[in-house]
């Protein structure tokens, strides 16, 4: 009978062994998981300030090739303008030269 019940609690014993290091792996497990879930959580919020950094870059490029448009037609405006004010001046120079002919 003696043998029986050290059958049992060597059987006993072995479990209870098994079942600690099951809670240590799931101790451990659990640990890994939080930090797993601080390095997401802090690449989660790197990304969204990456994203709010690139919407605000997008919007100063599209305030830049507005002034740009705004500028090339301010371009052309006054080059406009000289060609305007050249030809005048063309015409200001033939009279010129056509009374000093006179």
């Amino acid at each position: 009978m003696k043998k029986r019940v050290n059958k049992n609690v060597s059987k006993k014993s072995a479990l209870s062994g098994a079942i600690k290091d099951l809670e240590i792996e799931i101790s451990e497990l659990g640990k890994e998981k939080r930090e797993i879930q601080q390095s997401l959580n802090k690449i989660s919020s790197a990304i969204n300030v990456d994203h709010q950094l690139e919407k605000e870059m997008q919007e100063k490029i599209a305030r830049l090739a507005e002034k740009e448009a705004r500028l090339n037609q301010k371009k052309k405006n006054l080059q406009t303008d000289i060609d305007r004010v050249s030809d005048k001046l063309n015409k200001i120079a033939k009279i010129k030269s056509e009374m000093a002919d006179i």
